[in-house]
């Protein structure tokens, strides 16, 4: 998933303070400097009194736009914000508040030994593990796809094609989250990388396989309609890859997902996977698993499809 392949990219983080990148505002250096400069208005806001705020604080891409008056409209806008963060707090004897899970939400423990999450990983794993059996079976052992494969590619003539080698298809992108929209944070890219005339190409599986029909073909594709498309470039394998993954061996392979469950709580997750959920988990223990009220809510709208 693109949540979990940027895990360490800080590049991919912009701060909504200062609009840098490599960290966000809880860790804005920019804001607690400013903050610290300013210690007339912790207590009490005052626009104009305001010190060593300017548009330097932005990246000079911004700052072709916005000026000293933005950058304090942003302290301001942030005033209350930063009093609960930096502002001394007062000593209190408030009782300690009920330990509460983070990804059900309900009292009583923590994600470290919340049931409904182990539930919750055992559901995408079994999903997973189907996904890829299907996977395996359509695109692998079905069309012969895979490192060493011949294939016959698309050029910018709607009618030539040209013939490349399949020189790199990485079986553990393989992931049911493939099927996720491309701007989805949980969407999983798999890739397929091919030579031509001693050229390198990658291209991603998404809408990677022509198919000339492909809006009357909508419905027979079903749930794989995400990988093909009437401007794909892959129009087939001409010679299968030699040395193709066993079935048992490919479905041994799964992903981490004990780190998505500890980043997002279990009403977003579900909501978001629910449908894939319910194509691919094969079990009739959903409801067992899950619970009724989380069934109720995200799955009993599929029964009797």
């Amino acid at each position: 998933m693109r949540l979990y392949e940027q895990r360490n990219d800080k590049d991919t983080i912009q701060c909504s303070y200062c609009f840098e990148t490599g960290h966000n505002k809880r860790y804005c250096p920019t804001m607690k400097a400013q903050w610290d400069a300013n210690p007339q208005v912790h207590e009490t806001y005052d626009h104009d009194s305001l010190v060593e705020i300017d548009k330097t604080m932005f990246p000079n891409g911004y700052q072709t736009y916005y000026g000293d008056e933005q950058a304090k409209n942003q302290f301001r806008g942030h005033w209350e914000y930063m009093q609960n963060r930096y502002a001394p707090k007062a000593e209190t004897n408030k009782a300690r508040k009920a330990t509460k899970c983070g990804f059900c939400g309900e009292e009583g423990h923590t994600r470290r030994n919340c049931e409904s999450m182990k539930n919750f990983v055992y559901v995408l794993e079994q999903t997973n593990r189907e996904y890829r059996s299907q996977f395996y079976d359509r695109y692998i052992e079905g069309m012969g796809l895979g490192a060493g494969a011949l294939v016959q590619m698309r050029t910018g003539n709607e009618t030539e094609s040209i013939v490349g080698l399949v020189t790199g298809f990485n079986p553990n992108d393989i992931v049911f989250t493939n099927l996720k929209s491309r701007w989805s944070d949980y969407h999983s890219k798999v890739k397929m990388t091919y030579m031509v005339d001693g050229q390198q190409w990658t291209r991603e599986f998404s809408s990677l396989i022509y198919d000339k029909d492909y809006y009357d073909n909508h419905k027979e594709h079903g749930v794989w309609s995400e990988f093909y498309s009437h401007w794909g470039s892959l129009r087939g394998v001409l010679s299968p890859a030699p040395n193709r993954p066993s079935k048992e061996w490919f479905m041994g392979q799964a992903p981490c997902f004990n780190w998505i469950v500890k980043k997002r709580d279990q009403g977003t997750l579900i909501s978001t996977l629910s449908e894939l959920i319910n194509e691919f988990y094969v079990h009739d223990d959903l409801k067992e698993r899950l619970g009724e009220s989380v069934y109720d809510t995200y799955f009993k709208r599929y029964d009797g499809r």
